[in-house]
């Protein structure tokens, strides 16, 4: 217990910017759904084993989820980049190309993702910013924040089978009007918490706290 104890203290300190309580983004949940905007995913399942295997044979710098529309539906994208910007750099005869991924069930796919992002700014990214007053292209990690992260929830929960990324809309204050400070920079924004779904015991799952996680853009 002890163990794990230090283990969760290593994570926030180090990985993350903040944890959120789950009073706290269940608010943030249902901010998001009272959007009401056809269209918008909940939440995704992102194979670990399938992702770790994609994080670990990367050399970029960087790696960016992006918001992109399939089908009139949210959906995700990633590009793993050694540029800064939120601009996607593609262009396949260049070794400092970004490499973009797909979403497709709950694995990515090498795919060129820049028409769907372009989808998703003129489609439900406009429909959002009229609501939210905020332009919520990407959230930005390194991939050393990444790698990192794959380890310690392998050392948390060895039997990890899946992550959760469960969409929020942040906000400044609680359901009772009280100031989140921890938040207030990022009121209204649209993001993703994530998850670590793992066996408890006897195929019974569970899942992780919620945790805040990189850098969103612009």
């Amino acid at each position: 217990m002890e163990l794990e104890k230090l283990q969760q203290e290593k994570i926030d300190g180090i990985l993350f910017k903040k944890k959120i309580d789950e009073e706290v983004e269940n608010h943030f949940t249902k901010r998001y759904k009272d959007l009401n905007i056809a269209g918008l995913t909940k939440s995704f399942l992102i194979d670990f084993q399938e992702f770790k295997n994609l994080i670990l044979s990367k050399t970029k710098k960087n790696c960016k989820f992006y918001y992109t529309e399939k089908n009139s539906l949210l959906s995700l994208g990633l590009s793993f980049s050694d540029n800064e910007g939120c601009e996607i750099i593609y262009d396949t005869t260049n070794s400092d190309s970004d490499v973009l991924y797909t979403l497709q069930g709950d694995v990515f796919i090498e795919q060129d993702i820049t028409g769907i992002v372009g989808d998703f700014d003129k489609g439900l990214g406009y429909k959002l910013y009229n609501h939210t007053r905020s332009k919520d292209t990407l959230i930005f990690y390194t991939l050393d924040e990444i790698e990192a992260y794959i380890e310690e929830m392998e050392r948390l929960y060895p039997t990890i089978t899946s992550l959760r990324f469960t969409m929020i809309q942040y906000s400044s204050t609680n359901p009772e009007n009280e100031i989140l400070a921890d938040f207030t920079d990022r009121n209204n924004r649209i993001a993703f918490s994530v998850h670590a779904l793992y066996n408890k015991s006897n195929n019974l799952y569970d899942e992780s706290i919620g945790y805040d996680l990189g850098n969103l853009r612009p």
